[in-house]
């Protein structure tokens, strides 16, 4: 009855263990710092922990105490109730001394486990990630020891208080460890061994694996050997038996028949089943292939059943042996030594490997091997090495057209995942500190990316989304993050996004984006990567359909980089008959490195005079381009290749119809061929505006404006993003727009027509902005080394050389391009006829301006200009001083 009684108690001690444990995990996982507690005092009637208000403060108090530390005492609990339900008689046995050690060992694991977490990890929602205990001991030993003693103490200390409290010994564990370690690194050797001797020497899948249970049979012949003393018995048929069991029965499922048993006797019947079997397939690929090579058995297929004749065929006359007499060890010496090879006739020995690791045999080829030879075909040893490479150069593939993906770089991603806890963690820090500035929002989504986390936040009713906006930089101080953008409009949604960087951001590699089947499987050649999203997909555009691009960042911020990645795009994705190219590099260093591949139609520009020209140049050929297309009664470029393709194919290829024959030489016009998109990339812009002037805004608004059509497309890059460099005709003919980061909301709104690029990230951080839409997107721009661009540079190098047009570069301009009220480079400006009344002009008044003479004649401002021009070098007027005023130098009267 006593016996009964304790038990009730300790089962009953048992059940309110678990229940205060499962209490306990329950008030911490579900705990929220808004409801009232012994840290926290608020009038919410409410309270969201899932126990209560009992449940709010216990969960307050462990957390304040211990940090993340606290998650262990309901574990601690029931460790403890299950310890006294299932052993009490050693809880109760325990002396004084084993008890002090553990309590010793529970302080010190405690207070360094504390300390250790509030000096390496996150706070744990308001509290100290070691609470209150190591927030002090860490605080009392960091002035004495700095973070590095502070560390190594308190790990002696966690460790030392592990041991004390469970007697866990970590020499053993150690060699535990090791010996583990130990036996992997044995295990992958033996395998990689193994795959290697099989890669060097390949066997039929029979042979092989009669060739392991042949090496079974000797292993146990040798063991026999061995302990021959100690068999049951010293007779013949003890020994014959032990013998055929383990030599007979290895191979039986290999190739015996169902109805009929493996003996030594019949080996050679095994022999004969499996080479005729072999035979037969022979015949039934000779027949399918006449041509093809005589086949031969390897080398390691013969020296499997040699091994099998050296095993089983000896003759031992066992009726011949006395019992008594018998030698029991010299027989078996005997059996196991290997036959000297016999060569009789014109048979030539040669020397075969066995597979598994024994040494090399020595045998005759048996007449069913050379049934299957022809009498002509002679056993030649494997190619070496260096025969092998040359072999695979004469026999290689042609070139593939495009590169392969195997110059990149492979992504090198760490392993940093952001768990869901710590997610829940960051949203419910979200909210609280939203609630510091009187804002009520509830984090209704999260979306981790490679580089930002976007939270999605339901405002309360009432709550102007402009109110989170200004309160950016408020967030990013109280998040302690490095910036905070806020997106006011998500598309199809009525929430608010924050978005957050990362503690450990990740690189995006272009190999890991260009192998995306958005842009594997993107038909048109002019497709482009930009990077991942938030979310970690792919992002890639279309240039044909943008048609125009604008790129603009602070120096650092990866614009170059990105304009690397869209060539390395087009070169991926498209052949030189396809997408030609054209190259302006004010820099003279980023753009340089693509000399010589044959997608340029002219050599990298540096010079902004010749950058002038190929503009001109690109003019020229959209009036062109423009001027085919209506002749042949089609709208874009794809119309005109294809029916340009459509008529060669139906055998009516057609004629230019622009064919003058100004010289009379040529006899017919020449067959129109295949346009290629062209793509002008400028990397500087602000500089050859600065160096060229208005001229070339006139022609990049031209053909911004018309080229489309024409298969002509600008990508402008500049790291100055001002109103007098992106002006508002060049805005409105490009609408698709990529801002990297750039220092002021401002320059933000000069590129995106909206803030936002200001709070980016720099290294590749991008909005772009699609065309068709006003709602840019968050991409992080992917990452290309140098070694990478050199690489896919040669390797198109390797493929042909360019084919360039001399005219882009050192062409004059001709009428058919020239702009609107700009005379041509040979035209004499004396022949205008206004130019006299403007001399007789500043003759009579004694001064000369442009101004003065533009509003005398009523003449534009470029037109004015150059008629004051044409008087300095005629020597009516001086060069303009250092104030730009100039002198008349003819009196009155001195000109008729």
């Amino acid at each position: 009855m006593r016996l009964n009684g304790i038990q009730r108690l300790l089962e009953t001690g048992l059940i309110v263990s678990t229940a205060a444990a499962i209490f306990i995990l329950c008030a911490l996982v579900s705990y929220d710092p808004i409801d009232p507690s012994w840290s926290q005092a608020g009038q919410f009637i409410k309270v969201k922990n899932i126990t209560g208000t009992a449940g709010a403060w216990i969960a307050d108090i462990l957390l304040f105490s211990l940090g993340w530390l606290a998650f262990l005492v309901p574990a601690v609990i029931q460790t403890f109730g299950y310890l006294l339900f299932k052993k009490p008689h050693k809880i109760l046995q325990l002396d004084y001394t084993t008890l002090g050690l553990r309590v010793i060992g529970m302080t010190l694991f405690v207070a360094s486990a504390s300390a250790i977490s509030s000096m390496n990890f996150d706070d744990v929602f308001q509290f100290p990630s070691g609470g209150f205990i190591g927030d002090v001991i860490a605080g009392a030993m960091e002035p004495a020891f700095n973070f590095t003693g502070t560390s190594i103490l308190l790990l002696c200390f966690f460790f030392a208080g592990l041991t004390l409290l469970t007697g866990v010994s970590w020499v053993e564990f150690v060699d535990y460890i090791g010996e583990k370690v130990v036996e992997f690194f044995r295990w992958v050797s033996r395998k990689i061994s193994e795959r290697t001797a099989r890669e060097s020497y390949p066997v039929a899948d029979n042979a092989g694996l009669l060739n392991e249970k042949i090496e079974d049979s000797r292993d146990a012949v040798q063991d026999l050997k061995v302990n021959a003393n100690e068999l049951p018995g010293s007779s013949s048929e003890n020994i014959k038996e032990g013998i055929k069991e383990h030599i007979e029965e290895p191979i039986k499922p290999i190739f015996s028949d169902a109805n009929e048993p493996v003996t030594i006797s019949n080996t050679q019947k095994l022999k004969d089943k499996l080479f005729s079997s072999k035979q037969t397939n022979v015949a039934q690929d000779s027949q399918a292939s006449p041509l093809s090579e005589p086949v031969v058995d390897t080398p390691a297929e013969s020296s499997v059943f040699d091994e099998l004749d050296n095993i089983l065929e000896q003759e031992i006359n066992f009726s011949a042996i006395d019992d008594e007499g018998f030698d029991t060890a010299a027989a078996l010496n005997a059996l196991d030594e290997s036959a000297a090879p016999v060569f009789t006739g014109d048979e030539q020995p040669r020397e075969t490997t066995v597979v598994s690791p024994a040494r090399p045999i020595k045998s005759q080829v048996s007449a069913d091997e050379k049934a299957l030879v022809k009498p002509s075909s002679t056993y030649t040893p494997p190619p070496t090495a260096k025969e092998q490479f040359e072999a695979l150069l004469e026999e290689r593939p042609p070139m593939a057209p495009l590169p392969s993906l195997e110059l990149l770089d492979r992504p090198d991603k760490k392993e940093n995942p952001i768990s869901q806890e710590e997610l829940d963690a960051v949203s419910r820090l979200v909210e609280v500190k939203l609630l510091d500035f009187n804002i009520q929002a509830a984090v209704v989504g999260v979306y981790p990316g490679p580089v930002v986390t976007r939270f999605e936040l339901d405002l309360a009713p009432g709550i102007k989304v402009a109110k989170i906006t200004g309160l950016a930089k408020d967030l990013a101080r109280s998040l302690s993050a490095v910036s905070v953008r806020v997106v006011e409009v998500i598309p199809g949604k009525t929430y608010v996004g924050l978005e957050l960087p990362n503690k450990h951001r990740e690189i995006v590699r272009l190999s890991e984006v260009i192998g995306a089947p958005k842009f594997t499987e993107n038909a048109s050649p002019l497709t482009m990567v930009l990077g991942k999203d938030i979310a970690g997909e792919a992002v890639v555009a279309d240039l044909g359909k943008m048609p125009h691009l604008l790129v603009a960042g602070t120096t650092g911020s990866g614009k170059s980089v990105g304009v690397n990645v869209m060539i390395l795009s087009l070169l991926y994705k498209s052949p030189p008959e396809d997408v030609r190219m054209i190259m302006i590099d004010p820099k003279m260093l980023e753009l340089s490195v693509y000399e010589g591949i044959p997608h340029l139609l002219c050599e990298v520009v540096t010079d902004m005079k010749e950058a002038s020209n190929a503009l001109r140049w690109c003019v020229g050929e959209m009036e062109r381009r423009y001027k085919l297309m209506s002749a042949l009664g089609v709208r874009n470029l794809k119309g005109y290749n294809q029916k340009v393709k459509d008529a060669k194919e139906a055998g009516y290829p057609i004629l230019d119809p622009l064919f003058k024959d100004t010289d009379g030489m040529a006899t017919e016009a020449e067959e129109l061929d295949k346009l290629p998109s062209i793509v002008v990339v400028i990397d500087e812009f602000a500089d050859m505006m600065m160096i060229v002037g208005k001229k070339v805004e006139e022609l990049i608004a031209r053909i911004a404006q018309k080229a489309r059509a024409a298969g002509i497309h600008l990508v402008l890059a500049t790291q100055r993003p001002s109103v007098d460099v992106i002006t508002g005709l060049i805005k409105a003919n490009i609408p698709t727009r990529m801002a990297f980061q750039v220092s002021s909301k401002i320059d933000s709104r000069t590129i995106l027509d909206q803030q936002g690029a200001e709070n980016l990230l720099g290294m590749g951080d991008m909005l772009y902005l699609p065309p068709g839409t006003s709602v840019p997107i968050r991409v992080h721009g992917a990452f290309v080394d140098d070694h990478e661009v050199h690489a896919v540079v040669n390797d198109w190098k390797a493929r042909g050389k360019p084919n360039y047009i001399e005219e882009i570069l050192c062409g004059e301009a001709t009428e058919d391009i020239l702009l609107p009220g700009e005379a041509a480079e040979n035209s004499d400006d004396e022949s205008d006829p206004l130019y006299d009344e403007a001399v007789s002009f500043v003759i009579e008044s004694g001064k000369v301006s442009v101004s003065s003479v533009q509003r005398k004649l009523r003449v534009g401002y470029n037109r004015a200009a150059r008629l004051v021009e044409q008087m300095e070098t005629s020597g009516v007027v001086s060069a303009p001083g250092h104030n730009g005023a100039r002198e008349v130098l003819v009196p009155k009267g001195g000109v008729n």
